[in-house]
């Protein structure tokens, strides 16, 4: 029988750009126990950021 597979083991298996949005994710699920609105809101930059590059450039 397998280990059971760990937060940390998934995260490091998926390509880069995947694995910050899936950390950034796992951090913003609580954001009050962060205890850090700085912190919070660059997290939220970030997010925002990664699905940017995600989406590619948008044409205008």
């Amino acid at each position: 029988m397998s280990e059971p597979v760990t937060a940390e083991a998934a995260i490091s298996r998926l390509p880069l750009r995947a694995a910050m949005m899936a950390a950034v994710e796992i951090l913003l699920a609580d954001p009050a126990a962060l205890g850090d609105d700085t912190l919070e809101s660059g997290l939220y930059i970030l997010r925002e950021k990664l699905r940017g590059a995600v989406a590619g450039p948008r044409s205008g």
